[in-house]
Parts: C-alpha cells; structure tokens; sequence
C-alpha cells in the first residue's frame, strides 16, 4: 500500500517539502518507499476532515490503508519500524539512534527555528 502524505498546497517550494514534510519524505526515499503527496490549503487544514487527521491542523499527516499518524517524529519512528534500513538492528544502537532522532526533534531543532527566525 502506498503511503499518503499532507504537504502544504502554497509554500515558497510549492509544496515540494521545505516544511516539516521533508522529514517524512527523506525517511520514504531512504527506505526506497513510493509514497503520494496529498497538497493542503490552510484553510483545508483547519477544517473537519483534516482535523480529523491532525488535530492541530498541521502538516504533515501520514495515511497508510486504515492508519492515520501525525508529528513527524512520529512517523519517521513507524517508518523505521516497519520498513529496514532507518534503524540498526542491535538494541542498544537502536535506543541510541531513536535517542538522537528525538534529540534533533526536541533539543537541536528549536534553537535552529529561534536562529532562522532572527535572521529572517
């Protein structure tokens, strides 16, 4: 089954993925997984059948048949669970690795947002 992402329909990229999207997209590419991309207004976002999905009406969401997931962090994780190649097989390197993805996601991450913002 072919994943379904949510992108941004108007975004400085065109909703080709320079949002919160990339990351979802580069954990499909690197495990070789085809996937679609459904494009969202913002104000499809807000309403009931996004909502449904996000329920901060954000993107991006992630569907695959009855399974709808959102937060990126959330996704790469199901992704790199059911799909090799993201995380390594030993246990400990595993704990370690999704011990980083959730560093990059809450400690790196933020103070980057907070630089760009200044600068912008």
């Amino acid at each position: 089954m072919t994943p379904i992402i949510t992108a941004f329909e108007r975004s400085p990229d065109g909703g080709k993925g320079l949002a919160r999207d990339t990351r979802v997209r580069w954990a499909l590419e690197e495990v070789g997984q085809p996937y679609e991309v459904r494009p969202v207004s913002f104000e499809a976002m807000k309403g009931p059948a996004h909502l449904r999905l996000h329920p901060f009406g954000q993107i991006p969401t992630y569907e695959e048949g009855d399974l709808a997931l959102f937060e990126t962090g959330a996704i790469v994780l199901h992704i790199a669970e059911t799909r090799a190649g993201l995380l390594p097989r030993d246990a400990h390197a595993r704990a370690r690795a999704i011990t980083w993805m959730f560093a990059a996601l809450s400690t790196v991450e933020p103070p980057i947002l907070e630089l760009v913002t200044a600068k912008f």
